[in-house]
């Protein structure tokens, strides 16, 4: 199993728990939207596509927040276990599963200390969770234990906060919002917790890094073969709303295979 967290790592985590069991219901709204509607059949077309050839069907979610993956695989026929650190979001998961959370077994579980034996899955997927966790090379040695020969991790994210240390960066960031109010559409940063998540998010190794770079370089040293990555991901499955709010932060897929 993970390595035990230092004392500093585990108040991280609680404060990164805090926030999110504060914005469980409303991170559950936006979501279950997604569920609802057209996101969820683009994401999927990209997942079965990119998942082809895994031995198996047992996939792990990690960091499954309210569902979604977890739920769309198990409509399509995949064994999921799905894992959040914050309990809040899997009783949230658990009400958007409906009649799939009998077949979708949910566990609280940190992404970076998994509680499952070595090679227990064909294939890990996540979204939007990396940037978000204290020691992102621990959990990728952590994915890549659990993980079955020939078994596939799908990782897809962003450098969210990366603004928080690059002035052009920044720049950029404010010609979102700009965007998004010319536009007269939904902000997605305009959310009361904002300013705590961009506090901790300064404190977080991923948010001073440059992106997938870093990450490949940390699937690497993990032990990952036939790292592939696409920079573009966003094209295939953001929506017109998620685009204009998003311009300045790319969503990357990385696919490595153990």
């Amino acid at each position: 199993m993970g390595a035990t967290l230092r004392n500093e790592d585990q108040s991280m985590l609680q404060d990164i728990q805090d926030y999110w069991s504060k914005r469980a219901k409303s991170y559950s709204e936006e979501v279950l939207y997604q569920i609802e509607h057209e996101n969820e059949r683009r994401w999927m077309e990209v997942l079965q596509t990119y998942l082809k050839g895994i031995p198996g069907k047992k996939v792990l979610d990690i960091g499954t927040g309210p569902g979604f993956f977890a739920i769309g695989l198990a409509k399509r026929g995949y064994q999921m276990t799905a894992v959040d650190y914050t309990q809040k979001m899997l009783e949230e998961a658990k009400k958007n599963a409906q009649n799939l959370a009998d077949q979708i077994t949910f566990l609280q579980m940190d992404a970076q200390n998994l509680d499952f034996p070595d090679a227990s899955f064909d294939a890990i997927v996540t979204r939007n969770l990396t940037w978000n966790l204290e020691s992102p090379g621990d959990a990728y040695r952590e994915w890549h234990r659990v993980l079955k020969k020939g078994g596939v991790l799908l990782n897809f994210d962003a450098g969210w906060y990366n603004y928080l240390f690059d002035d052009e960066k920044a720049l950029s960031f404010e010609e979102d919002r700009k965007r998004v109010k010319n536009a007269k559409i939904k902000d997605f940063e305009a959310y009361s917790e904002s300013s705590k998540m961009e506090e901790i998010s300064r404190k977080l190794i991923l948010s001073r890094c440059k992106r997938p770079q870093t990450d490949i370089e940390m699937l690497r040293r993990a032990g990952f073969k036939l790292i592939y990555t696409d920079e573009q991901i966003g094209d295939q499955v953001w929506s017109e709303t998620e685009k204009v709010n998003f311009a300045s932060r790319p969503m990357f897929m990385l696919r490595g295979v153990k």
